[in-house]
């Protein structure tokens, strides 16, 4: 009995089951029909075409959704991407060809496969090749795009590189550019600023250009400054495609264009060169041979081209005498008495600047002056080509606000008499420059506590006393006495009287000797002054040629023999250099014609000297 029972519940659920099953089959069945309908209904079944060639179009529908790599949803069945895809458009194909027996539904393609016909394997296999062969390709294609946009990218790194050394370079040319027409300008400033202890050792580093240098290249200028080529690129890529491709477009564009106005500007330029070349070329062959206006603007330029710190001024005054080869410059000096001179001193956090003290200012101050005035010289006689100067003489003078009257005051302060082989061989930056001063004989004012004036070893002729017109009469003579044209013996008693009036003051004795040709004196002057008196011996050579070094020689001794503080030589011409190389180291000093005019000038009198006038009435020359 309850093996009948067994077999009822079997046969019930094998019926349960079997239902299930044709319901299920009946709704795969009604649902398939509904999609076929409402898609492929219209749809003609070309048979003359095999299964794939007549639904390729919707082949290509599932093809072109295909991409290179799953969407991300997709990642963890990247394996089945091809498969799921084969599959869904095999679904499809059914629809369209109204053949449920071969639709897979939902099933893995590789399930379906084995029970499905061999026409629809066939066709399964042809549709995931195509699919992957796609992938393939995509994949391919999308990495060429990424290389071509790394290359496009490099291409466009190196281009940009190469504009921005192109812009380097104009901007390097631009600031380095110069007007060739500046070099013809003379700059005079000011000291800018308090002198510092670093700046002596500057003051006596000598040039790394010497002017003869910078003249010479300025003189040989042929074409040397090239112009620019314009930018140009001549890549394959299509730069206006891209924002970045197009803004350099831009920058090229800009860059070409001030790229033409620079070139333009050398073009300018090279006129300018030529004016230069003319210019310079000019002053330097008038140099060569002495013309005193071109060994003047010549000088001038050397000066100029001194590196000097800026807290030193650059103003200076030059003449030269053309017979005599003497050069005569005076400079400004900066004010170290009533400016502080500073120094660098290393504190805890920082640096500071602060004024010397006092014993490192009666150190220090006294060795600026000489420094200045040595290195200068050197500058000087290093570039004096063709040994064109024989006789330097260098002035140095300081501006200030006197205390005791509070005006603006000029007073010389160093002076400096030498010849180029005592100079040229100076080791600058090894000497101790006041030792050195004096040892050339150089004036200073002392220790620079103070500014005590001292009188130049030669002045500035600033005009030619022998062209200046008669104003006034002295005595006897006729405002236009010539002095260089006078009887000897009447210049002489001249140069007395000036000097009575010169050293005329409480305690000084003037005895003027009768005029003879024995001893070699016109008059002896006596001063009890502790400090600046003394003995003076007086001579007036009224000569219409210059004075040599032997006249001064003589005087020389005469003082010697006299016992007198100092010899006062006075010409109405000039003196050679070696006379004034001599009177350097002796106690004697010597007034010019033109120093002799200036003299008599400020006690109010105004003659003339006229050298060419007294040669032509055919004066003799003083002899003693």
């Amino acid at each position: 009995m309850s093996g009948v029972i067994v077999i009822i519940i079997i046969f019930i659920i094998i019926g349960a089951f079997s239902g299930t099953s044709s319901k299920k089959s009946t709704y795969a069945d009604h649902s398939f029909n509904e999609l076929r309908k409402k898609k492929y209904q219209a749809r003609h079944i070309d048979n003359s075409k095999n299964l794939f060639d007549r639904n390729s179009d919707i082949i290509d529908e599932f093809k072109n959704k295909i991409l290179s790599e799953p969407p991300t949803h997709h990642w963890s069945h990247r394996s089945y991407y091809i498969d799921n895809i084969t599959r869904d458009c095999l679904n499809e194909i059914c629809l369209a060809e109204n053949y449920k027996v071969a639709y897979p539904g939902s099933r893995y393609l590789s399930d379906w496969k084995p029970t499905a016909p061999a026409l629809w394997q066939t066709l399964a296999d042809k549709i995931k090749q195509t699919f992957t062969e796609r992938q393939e390709k995509l994949k391919t294609d999308e990495e060429w795009l990424r290389r071509k946009t790394q290359d496009e990218a490099k291409k466009l790194d190196l281009l940009s590189s190469d504009i921005d050394s192109a812009v380097s370079t104009l901007k390097f040319r631009k600031s380095h550019r110069r007007d060739p027409l500046s070099y013809q300008q003379l700059k005079k400033v000011l000291e800018n600023g308090n002198l510092k202890v670093s700046d002596i050792q500057e003051i006596l580093s000598p040039n790394t250009t010497t002017w003869s240098v910078r003249e010479k290249d300025l003189i040989e200028y042929d074409n040397k400054l090239e112009e620019l080529p314009a930018f140009n690129y001549t890549g394959k890529l299509e730069l206006s495609s891209s924002y970045r491709g197009s803004t350099l477009l831009q920058r090229i564009d800009l860059l070409n264009t001030d790229i033409a106005d620079y070139n333009n500007q050398i073009i300018l330029d090279r006129k300018s060169h030529l004016e230069n070349r003319l210019f310079f070329s000019s002053i330097l062959d008038g140099y060569k041979k002495k013309d005193k206006d071109a060994v003047i603007k010549r000088v001038e330029y050397i000066i100029n081209n001194i590196d000097l710190p800026k807290t030193i001024p650059k103003k200076w005054s030059v003449d030269f005498s053309s017979d005599e080869s003497i050069l005569v410059v005076e400079v400004k000096l900066p004010d170290v008495v009533h400016n502080n001179v500073m120094k660098l001193v290393e504190l805890k956090t920082k640096s500071e600047l602060k004024p010397l003290s006092q014993k490192e200012i009666r150190d220090i101050v006294p060795q600026i002056h000489p420094a200045i005035m040595l290195r200068l010289a050197y500058e000087i006689f290093r570039d004096d080509v063709e040994d064109a100067i024989k006789l330097l003489v260098l002035n140095g003078w300081v501006e200030f606000d006197d205390p005791h009257t509070g005006n603006k005051t000029k007073a010389y302060t160093s002076s400096l008499t030498v010849e180029k082989k005592q100079v040229i061989e100076l080791n600058l930056k090894k000497l101790e420059p006041l030792t050195a001063f004096l040892s050339l004989k150089g004036k200073s004012a002392g220790k620079l506590v103070e500014i005590i004036p001292i009188v130049p070893a030669l002045s500035l002729n600033r005009k030619d006393s022998r062209f200046i017109d008669a104003k006034e009469v002295l005595n006897n003579l006729g405002k236009e006495t010539n002095l260089a044209a006078m009887e000897w013996q009447d210049f002489e008693y001249l140069i007395r009287e000036l000097f009575e009036k010169v050293f005329a003051k409480p305690g000084v004795e003037v005895k003027v000797t009768q005029a003879s040709r024995d001893r070699g004196v016109d008059a002896v002057v006596f001063d009890p002054d502790p400090i600046k008196g003394g003995k003076f011996i007086i001579q007036a050579k009224r000569y219409t040629n210059t004075v040599d070094v032997s006249a001064v020689r003589d005087l020389c001794a005469v003082v010697k023999k006299e016992g007198a503080s100092r010899g006062i030589l006075v010409t109405t011409s000039t003196y050679g250099a070696d006379a004034y190389a001599f009177a350097n180291n002796e106690p004697i000093t010597l007034l010019n014609g033109s120093e002799l005019m200036g003299l008599l000038k400020q006690y109010g009198y105004s003659f003339r000297i006229n050298l060419e006038e007294a040669k032509r009435l055919n004066i003799k020359e003083t002899k003693k």
